[in-house]
């Protein structure tokens, strides 16, 4: 029993007959899309309770309430959970019923040879002084370990003048700490903020979730300052569009993007997978490794009947050789590129089609450059140059090799050994 008295479920058992003596032993784990965390790593999270439960109980069930708009979310859960355990994934306004509900089928238990099971209550937010949007950046933080205030705020959602006050209250409450990232100051979540993050994602107690939870892979600092506005990028770009959630480096099928964006734009459920390449791979690296993300999001978009835009965001040069690196087009796809200096910006899409527009941003920096400063560029002179006056280099003092010398020597050594023959 002691195994699952550090999670936080709730027990709901479901009787199958009138007398009440055969019923399922069924524990409830609720989980929400705006959790901060994608698809993959709530199935893990699933997977580690699934392995708790089958420590624990002779014939364990597991009901998975989601909370998510639309339906991409839960079907990601639902293809990407190992069934260790009987388990059903419903959403928040269904409940299971019998043994059918659940796959594989559930086996029924005596309820005279079982215990009532010693476990905590679920999470709730009142009980940790923590407001629910403090809550939302602190999740973000455990995610990305280290980031800018500018690259949170793209993530939550919110205002930067509201993520300003609410990093100030974590880092109040020892949360999180100031960090040097590179060449500017950023924010670090420190254990004590990680455990409350774990308590509020309900992980079991002792086991390795780091890899998990973090950013897969790692890049430069550009590309993942890029990748991290994503969720700002698209809002500015696309006027109406409504982001539910956005991550970088998830898991998506077998390719990782570098971001991903779900939300509904047009009155449609869409995706928004983002790749950002800096240019330093050869072409032919580049065409190889396109074409192969390109067909997983087009298998991706056409399993669940869902669009996807495909963004590549980089130097300009990378931008007009993806479309050499276009197989063919896709119907479900729409395919853009954008030049990664300007931000706010982004082509109009169309499904089924290549769209980039570089002449565009071209233009719109020759602009920028060409208006007038907001100050006078006369009130802050040049600094003069100070003249170094360059002193000859000294003559080396040390001894020169001559070639005259060594050919000497080697004459005098062949003629000592012809006089001791």
């Amino acid at each position: 029993m002691d195994r699952l008295s550090h999670l936080a479920l709730e027990w709901k058992p479901i009787h199958l007959l009138k007398s009440g003596n055969v019923m399922l032993d069924v524990f409830k784990h609720s989980l929400s899309a705006t959790d901060g965390l994608p698809p993959y790593t709530q199935a893990r999270i699933i997977d580690l309770i699934s392995n708790q439960l089958i420590k624990a109980r002779p014939y364990p069930c597991l009901w998975v309430s989601v909370d998510a708009p639309g339906s991409w979310y839960f079907n990601e859960i639902k293809r990407l959970i190992k069934r260790r355990i009987p388990i059903t994934i419903l959403s928040v306004d269904r409940a299971p019923i019998d043994e059918i509900d659940f796959r594989p089928y559930a086996s029924p238990s005596i309820m005279q040879g079982l215990e009532n099971p010693s476990i905590s209550h679920p999470f709730r937010i009142e009980d940790h002084s923590i407001k629910a949007s403090a809550l939302r950046v602190l999740r973000i933080m455990a995610r990305l370990k280290t980031a800018h205030t500018a690259e949170i705020t793209s993530l939550a959602g919110f205002s930067e003048t509201h993520v300003r006050t609410l990093l100030k209250e974590l880092k109040t409450n020892r949360l999180i700490e100031w960090k040097r990232i590179g060449k500017y100051d950023g924010w670090e979540i420190k254990n004590k903020g990680l455990r409350l993050v774990h308590l509020s994602w309900n992980i079991p107690k002792g086991v390795h979730f780091a890899a998990y939870r973090r950013e897969f892979r790692y890049a430069g600092e550009r590309h993942r300052r890029v990748a991290r506005m994503w969720r700002a990028w698209l809002e500015n770009a696309y006027r109406g569009i409504e982001i539910w959630e956005s991550w970088t480096e998830v898991s998506v099928r077998y390719g990782i993007p570098d971001a991903l964006a779900w939300g509904i734009y047009h009155g449609r459920e869409m995706l928004f997978w983002l790749e950002v390449d800096s240019g330093h791979s050869s072409r032919k690296v580049m065409e190889r490794n396109y074409r192969r993300r390109l067909y997983d999001a087009y298998l991706h978009a056409k399993e669940w009947g869902i669009q996807i835009v495909f963004c590549i965001m980089g130097p300009p040069w990378v931008v007009e050789e993806f479309r050499f690196c276009i197989p063919h087009l896709f119907p479900n796809l729409a395919m853009i590129g954008h030049d990664w200096r300007e931000f706010g910006k982004l082509p109009v899409y169309e499904i089924g089609r290549w769209q980039e527009d570089l002449e565009g941003t071209q233009f719109r920096r020759m602009k920028r450059s060409e208006g007038k400063l907001s100050f006078d560029p006369k009130q802050y002179p040049a600094k003069p140059k100070e003249k170094r006056i360059k002193l000859p280099k000294p003559k080396s003092i040390k001894p020169r090799f001559r070639i005259e010398s060594l050919d000497d020597d080697y004459d005098g050594y062949q003629g000592w050994a012809e006089r001791e023959e």
